[in-house]
């Protein structure tokens, strides 16, 4: 039943049907071959959202909505073009650095490459970077976005692994402060060989007025973390205050937000949450089924035929999910393969917080990768760029991120030191 399961599974999303009912139609099927009652099925997806974490995955999603529409994001990219546009390519450079802060306020890499684009691209286009360029630079900067905190696939996976969430966010830091490096050794080499233009000289006047303008977005990371690390809140009640937090700032500090345009916000921010929990809805029987056919057993087996080496069964697992993350939506292979994995991660004694992270990075770098890369969609739609234009462009990007990956990979310390240093 497990080759059927996964052939109705692959023929309904060929066919296009969602993922989320693609996994729920594959598993009433199997289900009902099998004779068990579809009340089985209902309670399973029943529960699978009954879950008190899953709460800080709207509001996660409505406290990046409500600062994006703040202009919150052009206030931080002002200030970062202070502080690092005098450098050759000082404006591309400007980009990468805005969305190290533009992430610990969204937590989407989707909702940061349509604001990025927004912005940069004209910009860019016109100091004579080239479109193509430019495009590819605001998708691969909104890479940062699910691994600075807070992070919406961060919920998910902590849920789906139960490890603390406060430590996975903890443990984003440094690895999301690698990515940025990495991808601005790309934009610093292009930028000599090409010889793209600098901003004006640097400017303490100009970097302290730009800050003070910033000074309530740069804010809201600070307290997200802040309150994790001394405990005044959980991960969904910190949710809950971002929301009250960006609520405020943009109606009464920026004043860039109105009553009037809160509704639509509140849909687009339901449509948002819908999509991610029918996902985890329809995961929910189908990843029962892959238990009871013993799928973890099963590919534990196979792995561990090849070698019972962490840093070999680490490294196939990251060619795997590459591959998985250029055909297919980052969301659906975590909740399909971290219930399988999570057996033979802990057979294996690899920290759970650090394949986190690991699996997080994996699954951004497939988002600016052919041919389903969403980031690349998303910049090409938002700055209508032709596509062509973009997939020339992104190839360095992707050989720095998945460098920057085998980093983190082999030295774990990247993910860890930060969590158990603040614990002590």
């Amino acid at each position: 039943m497990l080759t059927l399961l996964l052939c109705v599974f692959v023929g309904l999303l060929l066919i296009g049907v969602p993922i989320g009912f693609a996994m729920l139609g594959a598993s009433l099927l199997v289900i009902g071959l099998e004779g068990i009652p579809i009340s089985v099925a209902a309670q399973r997806v029943a529960t699978s959202v009954q879950s008190f974490p899953l709460l800080a995955v709207p509001l996660f999603t409505l406290a990046g909505a409500l600062m994006n529409e703040s202009g919150i994001s052009e206030r931080l990219f002002n200030f970062t073009r202070a502080f690092v546009g005098h450098i050759r390519g000082g404006l591309a450079q400007t980009a990468i650095v805005g969305n190290v802060f533009l992430s610990g306020i969204s937590g989407s890499s989707v909702a940061d490459c349509a604001a990025t684009s927004r912005v940069f691209v004209p910009q860019l286009t016109q100091a004579g970077y080239g479109r193509g360029f430019a495009a590819a630079v605001c998708a691969a900067a909104a890479t940062l976005g699910p691994i600075i905190p807070p992070s919406i696939l961060m919920v998910i996976y902590a849920w789906q692994a139960n490890v603390s969430l406060g430590d996975l966010f903890i443990a984003g830091l440094i690895p999301g402060v690698v990515m940025a490096v990495a991808m601005m050794l790309v934009v610093g080499i292009t930028a000599h060989k090409r010889g793209f233009p600098k901003d004006a000289a640097f400017s303490v006047d100009n970097l302290w007025h730009a800050f003070k303008q910033a000074l309530w977005a740069l804010a809201m990371p600070i307290l997200i973390l802040v309150g994790f690390r001394i405990g005044v809140f959980t991960a969904t009640e910190i949710a809950g205050v971002a929301c009250a937090y960006s609520l405020f700032v943009g109606l009464f500090v920026y004043r860039t937000l109105s009553w009037k345009g809160l509704p639509a916000i509140l849909l687009s921010t339901g449509r948002e949450t819908a999509a991610i929990l029918v996902i985890a809805a329809g995961a929910a029987p189908f990843g029962w089924i892959l238990g009871v056919e013993q799928a973890p057993q099963q590919v534990a087996a196979l792995l561990t035929s090849v070698s019972t080496e962490p840093w070999i069964i680490l490294l196939i697992l990251n060619i795997a999910l590459l591959i998985a993350g250029m055909f297919m939506e980052t969301l659906a292979i975590m909740i399909i393969l971290v219930p399988i994995l999570i057996p033979l991660l802990n057979e294996l004694q690899i920290n759970l917080v650090h394949f986190g992270i690991v699996l997080l990075v994996n699954l951004v770098i497939g988002q600016i990768t052919p041919p389903v890369g969403v980031l690349m969609f998303v910049a090409s739609s938002v700055s209508k760029t032709h596509l062509g234009l973009i997939v020339k462009e992104i190839g360095p990007f992707i050989v720095a991120l998945v460098a920057a990956l085998m980093l983190m990979t082999y030295l774990p310390q990247l993910s860890l030191w930060l969590p158990q240093y603040l614990k002590h």
